[in-house]
């Protein structure tokens, strides 16, 4: 096992901080609460996937639709505009 050396007066501070973990206990009971929390965040999330809003349906392509036909129909206008 290789030991740590430090190298410069700023890692020679950091040799004198104490280290503090916690229990093996404490982390087990924080892992238990955030995998809770994960959980209901995904069930939540493939609740709101399984049902998307109706509206969305349509109206996205038609958003898109209506978008390309004015890119289009500017884009015929001004290479009409060029040849006159």
């Amino acid at each position: 096992m290789a030991t740590w050396e430090p190298r410069d007066a700023v890692e020679a501070d950091l040799t004198a901080l104490r280290v503090h973990d916690a229990s093996p206990e404490r982390a087990e009971r924080i892992r238990a609460r955030c995998a809770t929390v994960l959980a209901a965040r995904r069930k939540a999330n493939e609740a709101r996937a399984a049902r998307p809003a109706a509206w969305r349906a349509w109206l996205e392509p038609a958003l898109a639709l209506g978008l390309g036909a004015l890119y289009l129909a500017e884009a015929v206008t001004r290479a009409l505009a060029v040849y006159r």
